[in-house]
């Protein structure tokens, strides 16, 4: 049990989301002609799953620390153990964040909007260790889960090797936003029951299974339409029409939903891996163009 705990905070999807948008982000840069730092590369991606994991492993020891949230089934003692474990990981994770933070800043790699971005990482992922106790904070987990993996490190990925702005950064990761809300709301809505028993406030508690599922199939749909938006606006055809590939799988989705909220049986093993791939997929794409062009 103890080491269940010490390997809750660790989800395998996340860090696959928040490494292909990082280097999305960083492979735009590439696209326009940036000279590629391969070593600020890598010391990013090591940020930010650092950092991530670092405010997962601190949200759980808080929530280990509060009676609500403590795990079932387990020892005092092992209690204890679990508090140490966690604290030494969480230690680890945010010390080797920082000396990469620290190490920026000494070999000149950080300018301004690139120090305002390490801000917001810290910032939000403040509130995030926070909104694991707080009730009031609980039902954005969605919007802040999201600010940490798919708009921050795209956005970090590019700004650190370049300063020049581009809307096509905007561009690219607005489309993606909507796909990966809609992957929390379905998480959410698979332990919907259980998150009633126990009391736990969601997004999905608050708002109400029904309406989730409505949300969760306009957002798939939001996705796209911004990916078909962007093309409008002037992002290269050449660059985008790939992710309409993926629409199938978005549709695939939206009716597996739509049988569920009509009482069919839910499949939420095909709707994990449909909607993950939807998600994900696209970001693929983007970055392989933006880096093999």
């Amino acid at each position: 049990m103890s080491i269940k705990v010490l390997l809750k905070p660790i989800k395998i999807f996340r860090l696959i989301s928040q490494l292909l948008t990082y280097a999305m982000g960083a492979g735009l840069a590439h696209y326009f002609g940036a000279q590629v730092l391969w070593s600020v590369l890598l010391a990013g991606a090591v940020f930010i799953c650092f950092s991530t994991l670092g405010f997962d492993y601190l949200q759980t020891l808080q929530q280990v620390n509060d009676g609500r949230f403590s795990p079932e089934g387990i020892s005092a003692k092992d209690i204890q153990l679990v508090r140490m474990g966690l604290g030494l990981i969480s230690g680890a994770l945010m010390t080797t964040a920082a000396t990469i933070t620290v190490g920026w800043m000494v070999n000149g790699v950080l300018w301004s909007g690139a120090i305002i971005l390490l801000v917001a990482v810290f910032a939000v992922g403040g509130v995030y260790i926070l909104e694991g106790t707080m009730d009031k904070l609980r039902p954005f987990h969605s919007l802040l889960e999201t600010v940490l993996v798919v708009i921050l490190p795209p956005a970090l990925g590019y700004f650190l090797q370049t300063q020049d702005t581009h809307r096509f950064l905007t561009f690219a990761v607005l489309g993606i936003v909507p796909l990966y809300l809609a992957f929390i709301l379905l998480t959410q809505l698979i332990h919907y029951a259980e998150d009633q028993r126990k009391e736990t406030l969601t997004t999905v508690t608050s708002m109400g299974w029904e309406a989730a599922m409505v949300i969760h199939n306009a957002l798939i749909l939001l996705g796209f339409l911004l990916f078909a938006l962007a093309a409008l606006l002037g992002f290269p055809w050449a660059l985008i029409w790939p992710v309409f590939l993926t629409l199938p799988l978005g549709l695939l989705e939206i009716w597996l939903m739509e049988r569920l909220r009509h009482g069919q049986k839910p499949l939420w093993r095909i709707m994990q891996y449909a909607l993950g791939a939807a998600f994900l997929i696209p970001v693929y794409l983007l970055a392989m163009a933006f880096w093999l062009r």
